[in-house]
């Protein structure tokens, strides 16, 4: 059976160019600089590195700019928390389907995690039920879950909610942590708000959505996985509805953001796999400078 955490790599090859990759793998590791770190080594300067890491002295010596680079002396807990309700596996904005999509999100993730020496663990589920995958940090273990992703993420599966995810985590994991969010496209309710807020009393949270199709593409047919119900063609091929409905989207999509940040919540939204490498740079570039300005 092909590794679906190679695959990930492999997309992240095709969707990112190596550059992109370092800006990312550098974000990653400004986060946390400044907790339990202690000085390793000295690198290349990379565009998007922290002018204060510049060590000077070293730079006069070489032909170019040098870097201290920092190893973490113990290392962080970053838990993924994915809906794998039955809405998590209709189609995404951009035709793709949302658990590739979200299969993809944990695997940039953990990819990233593993390079820093760090652990990973999952919560996740749907209206009904719950699954927890403690910390660990190897290749086998990423793996892991994303297989759990896959097999669960189904048609078949109850109701998507991620409400429940949050509030197992509030009820049985006390560890500070970073929680990476993977959540279908719902209305954040005030049951949302109240255990999100919870929730980041104690631990910093990134929140990924990953956004549902209209279903008003005229050149393809979509039916509603609740019901079953089918978008008639002639309402399909309006192209005021879609103008009105794409101005509404806006607006919802600006709210929703505002909410989760007034929350004190970092978010991004993803359309398709090709959009995963690039909102993870955003996430983490945002939530430094949240943190410390």
């Amino acid at each position: 059976m092909p590794s679906l955490f190679a695959k990930v790599k492999a997309k992240m090859d095709l969707y990112a160019h190596e550059k992109v990759r370092s800006l990312l793998d550098g974000q990653y590791g400004s986060v946390f600089k400044g907790r339990s770190l202690d000085f390793d080594d000295l690198r290349e300067y990379i565009p998007g590195d922290d002018v204060k890491d510049i060590d000077w002295k070293a730079t006069a010596r070489s032909s170019g700019i040098r870097i201290r680079r920092y190893q973490a002396i113990r290392k962080h807990n970053i838990l993924l928390v994915v809906d794998t309700g039955r809405h998590m596996a209709a189609t995404g904005k951009n035709g793709s389907s949302k658990r590739d999509i979200s299969i993809m999100a944990a695997g940039v993730l953990g990819y990233i995690v593993l390079r820093h020496g760090d652990l990973i663990g999952l919560v996740s589920g749907d209206v009904k039920n719950n699954t927890y995958i403690p910390f660990k940090g190897d290749d086998r273990h990423i793996e892991q879950l994303l297989r759990h992703i896959e097999k669960n993420t189904q048609l078949a599966a109850a109701p998507s909610n991620i409400v429940n995810q949050l509030e197992y985590i509030a009820r049985n994991l006390r560890r500070k942590m970073m929680l990476v969010v993977v959540a279908n496209d719902d209305e954040l309710t005030s049951e949302h708000q109240h255990i999100i807020r919870r929730l980041r009393a104690q631990h910093e949270i990134l929140w990924i959505t990953v956004n549902d199709t209209s279903g008003l593409d005229g050149n393809r047919s979509f039916y509603d996985i609740d019901d079953l119900a089918a978008l008639p063609y002639f309402i399909r091929k309006q192209t005021k509805l879609q103008a009105d409905f794409d101005r509404e989207q806006q607006l919802y999509y600006r709210e929703y953001s505002t909410t989760l940040e007034r929350l004190g919540v970092i978010s991004e939204r993803i359309s398709g796999e090709e959009d995963v490498v690039g909102s993870f740079f955003s996430l983490l570039e945002r939530q430094k400078h949240a943190r410390w300005h």
